[in-house]
């Protein structure tokens, strides 16, 4: 859907912050993740959603079975016990489902059930009203450099990462995905290939005639003089479009940081580091220098940022009761990434901004040299005020779609199992603290559509991985 068009040079992008970028911090020893959050019981409706369900007496494929259900019949879910829940069935069949074989109910304002069953801990006050994020209050927010200096900081290696993995049994496995978009292993390696380069001069190409032709139609020449200005400045390699993402990322988290500071919690911070590195092992984008974080709010949303930054809200982290589910919902915004799809809606929006600005305030008053520096100038003004704004607003429903698919595809490369994804949707269907999850669903299709998507498109290509045990986190 998007296409990737003139972005800023790295050194217009620094000087958004009015400094120089900070650059990586040592990656700390390798540690344990912390343990995950204990479920609290609770129970919430739920209806069967495949025929001929087997209710079984455990929690393993192997049990026997208690009962069958047929397709819409009604249950109570009293407990989430790994991937399978706890149901109760009429009349008095109790036992256990796969946790993508029903649907719980969509939370409905006043209850909190949802929540408390799946092991939130919600602050004073947050039951009654949540605030999150919005759009304007990210155009206003300012830069927090040392809230960025921080997150870098709690970055692992790939040492920590694959000690992680060897503790926890995880293996890798061979997972084909065709929709991966083509950047080849360590990302640069494709860099200045004749494909790449044909590409590149044909993208060229029409951002001049789609973006820019506006302006030359009200301009003139002066419009065609900056639309070849555009064309001509576009990156032309990977190495380029690399720089600008690593440049982008902490502007967008720094301004994501000064509304919602880094949650006090070195064992969270550490474990979405170290799960979140593994992850992002398993992509064709392991050379960027992925950097997770918890933020210290009660909503439940996840962020991502060009060059792999990445932001967990504590409470989203708070109801995500193994790695497996933690592993979910960063690699969905991992996904999100190595698609460069941020990237993509931020440059291709602020040069559309630029182009209308040009031709209706007419800021470029010559041919030449001079329409350099007034275009550069919208450049870091629609980036100092709409950047992190843009990435809060979401992408087309099959960006999103896309996104957890691939959740899936890397969940099961990195030794999880894939049916976590499951698991987080159904709890994003069922909690029901008022406004926690507002921004996420103004920005993400419904979870029960996600649900159907996944069930469409993704799951067959996981199915062999869905009987792996769940990994609990371990201290």
């Amino acid at each position: 859907m998007h296409h990737t068009v003139r972005i800023l040079s790295l050194s217009i992008l620094v000087a958004l912050a009015g400094a120089a970028i900070a650059k990586p911090a040592a990656a700390p020893a390798a540690a344990a993740p912390a343990a995950a959050p204990a479920g609290a019981q609770g129970t919430t409706s739920a209806s069967v959603y495949k025929d001929n369900v087997a209710v079984h007496q455990a929690a393993q494929p192997t049990s026997p079975t208690v009962a069958t259900l047929k397709k819409g019949s009604p249950v109570d879910v009293q407990k989430q016990e790994g991937l399978w829940f706890n149901v109760k069935a009429q009349p008095d069949a109790v036992g256990y489902v796969k946790i993508n074989e029903v649907r719980l109910a969509k939370a409905a304002g006043g209850s909190n059930d949802g929540f408390s069953m799946f092991g939130g801990h919600p602050k004073p006050g947050e039951t009654a009203g949540v605030r999150g994020l919005d759009v304007e209050g990210l155009r206003s927010a300012g830069y927090d450099g040392a809230a960025v200096a921080r997150m870098e900081k709690l970055r692992v290696d790939d040492g920590a990462a694959n000690s992680y993995a060897s503790r926890m049994h995880l293996q890798k496995t061979q997972v084909a995905y065709q929709k991966e978009p083509g950047i080849g292993e360590g990302h640069r390696a494709t860099s200045g290939s004749s494909e790449e380069i044909q590409a590149q001069q044909a993208q060229s190409s029409a951002v001049k005639k789609g973006l820019f032709g506006m302006v030359g139609s009200h301009m003139g020449g002066i419009g065609g003089s900056v639309a070849s200005s555009a064309g001509d400045a576009m990156p032309k390699s990977e190495q380029e479009k690399y720089d600008n993402e690593i440049a982008m990322g902490p502007q967008i988290a720094g301004r994501v940081l000064s509304l919602m500071p880094i949650w006090d919690n070195p064992e969270a911070q550490r474990r979405v580091n170290t799960i979140g590195r593994w992850v992002a092992l398993q992509t064709p984008r392991d050379d960027l220098p992925w950097t997770f974080v918890v933020v210290d709010s009660g909503t439940m949303n996840a962020f991502s940022a060009p060059g792999g930054y990445i932001l967990v809200t504590r409470g989203l982290y708070e109801v995500l009761q193994s790695d497996d589910e933690l592993a979910a919902v960063l690699g969905h915004e991992i996904s999100h990434v190595v698609a460069r799809d941020q990237y993509n809606v931020i440059t291709k929006q602020a040069w559309a901004s630029i182009g209308m600005n040009i031709a209706r305030e007419q800021v470029v008053s010559h041919v030449g040299s001079g329409a350099a520096k007034p275009l550069e100038q919208h450049l870091v003004n629609y980036f100092a005020k709409e950047g992190a704004a843009i990435v809060l607003s979401g992408f087309d429903k099959d960006v999103e779609y896309r996104a957890d698919v691939a959740s899936l595809v890397y969940t099961a490369r990195a030794g999880y199992n894939p049916l976590a994804m499951y698991a987080v949707l159904q709890k994003l269907q069922a909690v029901a603290i008022p406004n926690a999850t507002s921004n996420l669903f103004s920005t993400h299709p419904t979870p029960d559509k996600r649900l159907d998507n996944l069930d469409r498109k993704g799951i067959d290509a996981v199915a062999a991985y869905t009987d792996r045990p769940y990994v609990a986190a371990m201290r």
